[in-house]
């Protein structure tokens, strides 16, 4: 097939492909997607209607994700797959897949290995539990909350428009200067956070932010797919106690109060932000697998 680069102008031409996603992980949407085009060296081709994508997932594995679309046969859509690594002279790979798709792809390749690893694996809440905090488990959450509301009486919650966008921007843009890390998936993970509020009307993501003394403090960019809010960038400064914990509440109230599930996406491993996640209280932890089709 004709791979071409996953380029920005390619949003609105593979939109509804993501549109039809129900799996509920974040490889699975536009931000998801486009935002990291360029770490994971992303190409696609379309055919018969169906999306293919090829990624570097890991340092030097080619693999595909699962195929988007509407897909009347599943086994002949990986076929492809393994028809284009032949081609390719490399083993037939399935990456990002969703604990329903693997069961999918088991039926039709019984004899499939397949790794997964905790790093991957997005946090699933229930939208209800992160607007309303409540419960003895959530205390500690709506403690720093109060002690916020105490400090800064002039607080507000705006939601992402034309007229901020550039005060978003900015922003982010301060706090990614002031929080610089040696590490590549952060670093291009607040590149691609500014580029899509440079390109939001391309984006089309949702935004919020929290002010205080009549500055922003923290802000969320975010999407619905389905019945769950994705959250891509959150920032807030943390010597403002409780700036995190108001900002993950105000952005589910304003996002999420008529959908199921709020995905708050991976920990990459990180110790400090594995604790962070895990003290909301996931329903569910959705395990990505990396899938090596039979030859």
């Amino acid at each position: 097939m004709d791979y071409k680069p996953l380029r920005l102008s390619d949003i609105e031409t593979l939109r509804p492909y993501f549109e039809k996603n129900e799996c509920r992980i974040c490889d699975c949407t536009i931000g998801g997607t486009f935002m990291w085009r360029e770490l994971y060296e992303t190409q696609y081709a379309l055919r018969d209607k169906i999306l293919y994508l090829k990624v570097v997932y890991l340092p030097g594995v080619t693999a595909f994700t699962p195929p988007h679309g509407d897909i009347p046969d599943e086994a002949e859509a990986y076929e492809t797959i393994r028809e284009e690594c032949r081609a390719l002279g490399i083993p037939p790979r399935v990456c990002a897949v969703s604990e329903g798709r693997l069961q999918s792809l088991l039926k039709i390749y019984p004899d499939a290995r397949y790794e997964t690893n905790r790093a991957w694996s997005d946090y699933l809440y229930r939208a209800e539990d992160l607007i309303t905090l409540a419960g003895r488990r959530y205390a500690g959450q709506r403690n720093h909350i109060n002690a916020f509301l105490r400090e800064n009486p002039d607080w507000s919650f705006e939601v992402l428009t034309e007229e901020n966008r550039a005060e978003f921007r900015a922003f982010f843009a301060g706090h990614f200067e002031a929080h610089d890390q040696d590490n590549e998936t952060y670093n291009e993970g607040n590149r691609k956070t500014l580029e899509v509020l440079d390109y939001l009307e391309l984006y089309r993501l949702i935004g919020g932010a929290l002010r205080a003394g009549g500055r922003i403090v923290g802000a969320t960019l975010g999407e619905r797919v389905g019945d769950t809010l994705f959250v891509h960038s959150e920032k807030a400064y943390r010597e403002i106690r409780g700036a995190y914990q108001m900002l993950v509440n105000q952005f589910a109230k304003a996002f999420a109060s008529d959908l199921t599930y709020i995905n708050r996406e991976e920990d990459d491993g990180v110790e400090g932000l594995r604790t962070a996640k895990m003290a909301y209280h996931p329903v569910r932890l959705l395990d990505k697998y990396l899938v090596e089709l039979p030859v």
